[in-house]
């Protein structure tokens, strides 16, 4: 195709495909610290005998609060 031959065209394409993977690789790490990061208050919590009340404010911005009451 003509269209890949254009050196412009092929590196505005070759910059977005890697924004594209780099913001999927942070939004995959954000969310899965942030499951590490409520599995450990959430076990702490059940080992003190309390009960986790979690709440999600955003999900996009995975944006969220947690308690413990006994």
């Amino acid at each position: 195709m003509i269209i890949f031959k254009n050196k412009h065209f092929t590196g505005v394409l070759w910059i977005l495909v890697i924004a594209f993977f780099g913001v999927a690789y942070l939004t995959i790490e954000s969310s899965y610290f942030n499951t590490k990061e409520i599995n450990l208050a959430s076990t702490r919590c059940y080992e003190i005998g309390g009960e986790v009340i979690l709440e999600i404010h955003n999900n996009l911005t995975s944006e969220y609060s947690i308690e413990c009451k006994k």
